[in-house]
């Protein structure tokens, strides 16, 4: 069930370039800008190969945390360069860092959500204990994944003639 809903987000995920083609219509204010739509293609792979990473235990109070670092952290970080670009927000590094962090956190506690609503329909045995791990790994991930990906996810702009 774990993998299988894994799954499904990436392929949701994976499928926002042409989602988001759809916003204007719901929408008619809204200007999308040019963006790059190998970072939620990134972000999918990266949800699912973090299923994959053996545990470096860094606590024996966790099990998981590579696993929220790439998939919870640099997953939102990827998803969090396209919305700037596909927005066009320009933000100064400092406030940049701390929509950053938002960011990051919006999508670490609706994780922590569902993982809640997955253990209460008994859909998932999942271990809670660890939520705060959970969460520093996410903010630590979505820090290194945004470092990373910024220099490689610059739209270049087109030549004006």
């Amino acid at each position: 069930m774990f993998f299988l809903s894994i799954v499904l987000l990436a392929i949701i995920t994976a499928c926002v370039p042409y989602l988001v083609r759809y916003i204007p219509t719901f929408y008619p204010g809204t200007k999308l800008h040019p963006a790059n739509s190998w970072l939620p293609v990134l972000a999918a792979i990266l949800i699912v190969g973090s299923t994959y990473l053996p545990n470096i235990h860094i606590s024996n109070q966790t099990s998981t945390f590579q696993q929220h670092f790439v998939g919870g952290g640099m997953y939102s970080a990827a998803l969090y360069l396209y919305a700037k670009q596909l927005f066009g927000w320009r933000l100064q590094w400092f406030l940049d860092l701390i929509v950053l962090f938002a960011w990051v956190s919006a999508f670490g506690v609706a994780n922590k959500m569902v993982e809640f609503a997955l253990l209460k329909l008994h859909l998932a045995s999942i271990d809670t204990n660890d939520a705060y791990w959970d969460l520093l790994a996410n903010t630590l991930g979505g820090f290194f994944g945004y470092g990373v990906l910024y220099k490689f996810s610059r739209v270049k702009k087109a030549k004006r003639t």
